[in-house]
């Protein structure tokens, strides 16, 4: 009587740990998979892309377009390492990383809690515009405030959850022998993992910023046309509705990079303590990000900066809390949008930058770890 396919895949698995004494997915060169020569050849076009971007920006794109706000204009290293970072990325997306980011996202897709949080918000989005009678005479503020925090307040509910939950299950369920079994490298799995999520709230964030854009558009046009075009000679006349719209949908492309930075932090902390502690942590870290403008404050006043300098242990608490903590209040500009004020495109990729930088950090510390698990 032949054995049944669990048992011989039980076996299998053992015999495979066995081999590799105990370290599952320690493939020798003769077992790793070679990328097929079109994959490498896009992969060197979007890096070429990358690179032309850089010097581009290295050379102009630092500086604000007209009309828009000289705050952001500086140039530093951190700005061009963020290009680097994602060329980076690129070349580490193997074909094997790629597989396994859309199984990810189809798994998460499947998902009945992350469906149902969608369609919520979907639904409160469209009918956003009968709640203005809450702030009467202020509706498109109103609107705005309350689209964009909503858009936030589920995305990073989606981003923290599915990424707590991105590796250890695999774990849990011994399914994590299977795939490393295979030719697959553990840094291939963590960046397809990562990737999937990625693209999981890439989706939700068009959908839902699609959502809030059309009732934003809707509602203005039905209240006062498409507005005046941009009157440099007025500073008071409103720029209309084209401006709202771009406005906006660059506050939404900053928010993406935010949830970018806290799925990095939710999968690197679910590989260093249990998932409750994570998702505990990631939202503390996000609201301490929040507040990072409020850290650099007491910083100036425990370094003796603002009157007498504080104890030199609070110090160096303080110190290495700022330094820690990601800089998440780059990335909400609402206040820019309330205010009608143009967020500049160089503001952005330095947020971005940073933000970049920061997802490098985290998935080299997850790798670092994951390649040292005993399973």
């Amino acid at each position: 009587m032949n054995a049944s396919p669990v048992v011989m895949e039980r076996e299998a698995q053992v015999e495979v740990g066995q081999k590799s004494g105990g370290r599952v997915g320690r493939q020798g060169p003769e077992e790793r998979v070679v990328i097929p020569a079109m994959w490498r050849v896009g992969q060197f076009v979007i890096i070429g892309i990358l690179a032309l971007l850089a010097v581009w920006f290295d050379k102009t794109g630092w500086q604000s377009a007209s009309g828009e706000t000289g705050a952001a204009d500086s140039q530093s290293v951190v700005d061009l390492a963020g290009f680097a970072i994602l060329a980076g990325l690129v070349w580490l997306t193997t074909p094997t990383a790629a597989v396994i980011a859309m199984t990810t996202f189809q798994e998460a897709l499947r998902r009945r809690w992350m469906t149902a949080l969608l369609i919520f918000a979907l639904v409160l989005l469209a009918l956003s515009t009968f709640f203005t009678w809450m702030q009467a005479g202020e509706e498109q503020n109103f609107i705005r405030d309350f689209g964009i925090g909503f858009i936030i307040i589920i995305t990073l509910l989606m981003a923290i959850f599915l990424g707590v939950a991105l590796v250890p299950p695999e774990i849990e369920r011994r399914t994590i022998f299977t795939i490393l079994s295979k030719p697959v490298d553990r840094m291939e799995f963590l960046i397809g993992k990562f990737l999937g999520l990625a693209l999981t709230l890439l989706v939700n964030i068009v959908l839902m910023g699609a959502m809030f854009l059309l009732s934003f558009a809707l509602f203005k046009i039905r209240r006062e046309g498409f507005g005046p075009a941009m009157d440099s000679s007025n500073p008071l006349a409103h720029p209309g509705l084209m401006f709202d719209l771009a406005n906006m949908a660059k506050a939404l492309v900053l928010q993406y990079g935010q949830l970018l930075v806290l799925a990095a932090m939710a999968l690197t902390m679910s590989l260093l303590i249990s998932g409750i502690t994570a998702i505990v942590f990631c939202f503390l870290a996000y609201f301490g990000g929040q507040m990072s403008s409020y850290w650099e404050h007491l910083q100036g006043h425990a370094n003796g900066e603002h009157g007498a300098a504080l104890a030199v242990p609070i110090q160096g608490m303080i110190n290495m809390v700022h330094f820690i903590l990601p800089k998440l209040d780059k990335f909400d500009v609402r206040t820019r949008l309330v205010l009608d004020m143009p967020v500049g495109l160089n503001y952005m990729w330095k947020a971005m930058g940073s933000g970049l930088i920061y997802v490098a950090v985290l998935l080299a510390i997850a790798y670092l770890v994951f390649s040292e698990r005993e399973f």
